[in-house]
């Protein structure tokens, strides 16, 4: 059953994980509502974004009248209760399982390397054994990441899924941290994703999105 979209609001912060949940809906043509917060000089979340909920973090989404603060959570959701089956494998399917391992493995495992390499420049961490940690930890990401995109052009099957949509935001931030400069692949995968109509329409209803936070 597919629920109607009506009540479907984001709670968007600039440069955030929010900009995935706007790409989302437009890739399912779903009618959805923007509450804009911009982030603060420090480039911190400002605290209209607490008011919005305890975490004070992005994204919020409000599914009719339930807030969702995980984004991981959100594309799940969104993807399930009004997607029609869309972007998404059917869940009696050999991909499925593998969906689902990647629909959260970007946020899971994949960004905590990425926002320890963010977090180190933005506070000047001069630390060898903290560098070294990182470096490998990117490394070992990146190159599964990948090795499971060699020869495709999605992750899962021949279409693009949620799945996508969720790792796409965490190799941008990559990107952004310049980690990406020894990953052809990954960096013409992120060309092909950000090529999409859909995408291009939420960057325009969203704002702009440089991922310039902190310097």
């Amino acid at each position: 059953m597919v629920h109607n979209s009506e009540m479907i609001t984001v709670h968007h912060l600039d440069n955030s994980r929010s900009q995935r949940i706007l790409w989302l809906l437009e890739e399912l043509g779903l009618d959805y509502k923007i509450v804009f917060h911009k982030r603060e000089k420090s480039g911190f979340a400002p605290a209209s974004l607490k008011a919005a909920h305890p975490l004070g973090k992005a994204p919020v989404v409000d599914l009719d009248g339930q807030l969702v603060a995980e984004s991981g959570a959100a594309v799940e959701l969104i993807t399930q209760r009004y997607g029609g089956g869309r972007l998404m494998p059917a869940a009696d399917s050999q991909d499925y399982v593998r969906y689902i391992e990647w629909l959260h493995y970007p946020e899971g495992s994949v960004s905590l390397a990425t926002s320890m390499t963010l977090f180190g420049r933005v506070f000047g961490v001069d630390n060898a054994i903290y560098k070294s940690y990182v470096q490998s930890q990117v490394d070992l990401h990146l190159g599964y990441i990948g090795s499971q995109l060699s020869g495709r052009e999605f992750l899962i099957g021949t279409d693009l899924t949620a799945a996508d949509i969720q790792l796409t935001f965490t190799l941008q931030a990559a990107r952004r941290s310049k980690l990406l400069e020894p990953y052809t692949d990954l960096s013409a995968y992120l060309e092909r994703m950000e090529a999409r109509p859909a995408y291009l329409r939420a960057i325009d209803k969203g704002g702009p999105f440089t991922l310039r936070i902190g310097g």
